[in-house]
């Protein structure tokens, strides 16, 4: 996101390969270290996330012709990927094979969705020709009603005690931006 507001020397093909390369980093390196042993997630999981995040890398680096429909590709993951997280983490934890998940790892799929998803969001809105500031205003949506559900639907993520004024900091500041941006 910074690249594409603050920065007019990198191509929107560039910022969204960066925006990818440490996804596919992270997957290659649960790969590598065998994560799937210890904690997960599953081969399966870490080599979907691999899949996706290296062709929108690749396809951002090169400029390819395919490089959009990757983008596309990569954000509907990012969105069916962190939907179930932000909504059942127990059984997202059970589908992405993670190792001994207790309600407090269950908190932190939680909080993985509402990232995942807002995330998922930013890029699709990029992948489908939104400008970048009409992207950023319809994250804060995404974000803001993640950040709802978390705060006061999900008893895992409330485990974690983590500060409600923390969160309503991000939740004025996500209206703002979602206001500001997007209404007229």
């Amino acid at each position: 996101m910074y690249s594409l507001l603050f920065r007019n020397d990198i191509s929107w093909n560039l910022a969204m390969a960066l925006g990818n390369l440490p996804w596919a980093f992270r997957a290659l390196g649960d790969l590598l270290n065998e994560s799937s042993k210890t904690t997960g997630p599953s081969n399966i999981g870490s080599s979907l996330i691999f899949l996706f995040a290296s062709a929108a890398a690749y396809g951002g680096l090169t400029a390819a012709d395919w490089a959009g429909n990757a983008f596309k590709a990569a954000s509907l993951f990012a969105l069916t990927s962190g939907l179930p997280c932000l909504f059942a983490p127990a059984e997202a934890s059970k589908l992405w094979g993670m190792k001994g998940a207790t309600e407090m790892t269950n908190g932190m799929i939680t909080g993985v969705g509402v990232t995942l998803t807002g995330f998922g969001a930013f890029q699709a809105a990029l992948a489908w020709g939104d400008d970048v500031i009409t992207a950023v205003g319809k994250k804060a949506i995404v974000d803001m009603l993640c950040l709802i559900k978390a705060m006061y639907f999900s008893p895992e993520w409330a485990s974690l005690g983590i500060s409600k004024a923390a969160v309503y900091f991000w939740l004025i500041l996500n209206v703002v931006a979602a206001y500001s941006i997007l209404v007229e």
